[in-house]
């Protein structure tokens, strides 16, 4: 995977977490992960297709997600509900929408698809083993979350 395609999914991560949801978030590392994404509680999957394919995911529990739709809906989200499954999805339609605009503006050819979100305690989602994925973990003062990012030239 060519790593110019990551630094623009953290810069945006923390950028749209922080102008949609007022949420501060840094980034605690990164990691190459195989086959099976072990997620946590709730995730958008944005597909990407154009000179690279694959997806990005971005996966929360349940209580930063609730944190995130209530910043956003300026409204108490108490728990799991379509708000929040909505709100997740947007937010993972800004994240990757604005890390495309900064590819595109580097010269890159890349088109998004509409998030898919999954819900559910300790769901997995796999991938095609011959696509790499890098893992880059956050933290927040409200919980952990986690970008996967699935690319690989064509």
């Amino acid at each position: 995977m060519n790593v110019a395609f990551i630094n623009p999914f953290i810069e945006s991560t923390l950028r749209s977490l922080e102008m949609m949801a007022s949420i501060q978030a840094e980034k605690a590392g990164l990691e190459l992960k195989e086959d099976l994404i072990t997620t946590y509680d709730i995730s958008a999957i944005i597909g990407l297709t154009g000179e690279t394919s694959g997806s990005i995911i971005i996966s929360m529990p349940e209580a930063l997600a609730c944190k995130v739709a209530s910043n956003m809906l300026m409204e108490d989200v108490p728990s799991m509900n379509k708000n929040v499954e909505d709100a997740i999805g947007e937010i993972g339609n800004i994240v990757v929408g604005d890390a495309r605009r900064t590819l595109i503006q580097d010269g890159h050819s890349l088109n998004i698809s509409i998030p898919t979100v999954v819900v559910g305690a300790g769901h997995k989602i796999s991938r095609s083993g011959d696509v790499p994925c890098i893992a880059i973990p956050f933290s927040t003062p409200f919980g952990n979350f986690e970008v996967n990012v699935g690319l690989q030239e064509n």
